[in-house]
């Protein structure tokens, strides 16, 4: 004998629905079943979804990274390759100011016949007579051979000059030893005035009865 949970009314033996209300306690606990199968394919669902996700988003780090590698590679390569093209326009630019300098110094010295930079067409023998005017009384051969060249006849004013100075120190007692190295030092001065071609006067006498 059994009776409804659900109104209480008698069901008859062998019947499992009530025959006042419709209830089923087998329907209910299959409805039961279904709901809870329900929710755990719910519940399950958003976990493999997540999973899902989690393995997209490890494939798009990757990706971003192998991305970022290729990026940082090019870069590398553009660097070097810039880096290289600024030296070769550098070497070049300074290739180019060294040729122009040589090129203006070039010039100066065939447009000009005398000065700072440098005596065109000077001759052995006239460089030689210009050396000579710095050693002692040979500062008159210039003179007496009769040369007419611009730089020798610089040369030997200021040979002469330095000549009158030394006889003049050598009278002053007590200076001997230092008018010679004085002498020295400008008789050099001039020479070396002569090598590289130059019209300059001589340090402290240069100007002297000018």
């Amino acid at each position: 004998m059994a009776y409804c949970k659900k109104c209480g009314a008698y069901i008859p033996d062998g019947q499992e629905t009530c025959l006042a209300c419709g209830y089923s306690e087998a329907a209910e606990k299959a409805k039961e079943k279904a709901a809870q199968n329900s929710a755990s394919a719910t519940a399950y669902a958003p976990r493999q979804k997540s999973e899902e996700e989690l393995r997209e988003d490890e494939v798009r780090r990757a990706r971003a990274e192998e991305r970022r590698r290729q990026q940082q590679e090019m870069n590398r390569k553009w660097a070097e390759a810039e880096q290289l093209r600024r030296q070769q326009q550098e070497d070049f630019r300074r290739s180019q100011e060294e040729a122009a300098r040589r090129a203006r110094e070039q010039e100066l010295h065939r447009n000009a016949p005398y000065g700072s930079s440098g005596y065109k067409n000077s001759s052995s023998d006239s460089r030689l007579f210009s050396y000579l005017s710095y050693i002692s009384f040979l500062c008159f051969l210039p003179s007496l051979l009769g040369i007419e060249d611009p730089f020798t006849r610089f040369h030997a004013r200021q040979g002469r000059k330095l000549f009158f100075a030394s006889l003049i120190m050598d009278f002053i007692p007590g200076i001997n030893a230092v008018a010679a190295i004085v002498r020295v030092v400008l008789a050099v001065i001039g020479m070396r005035n002569v090598s590289a071609g130059r019209m300059e006067k001589l340090p402290i006498i240069g100007d002297i009865g000018q």
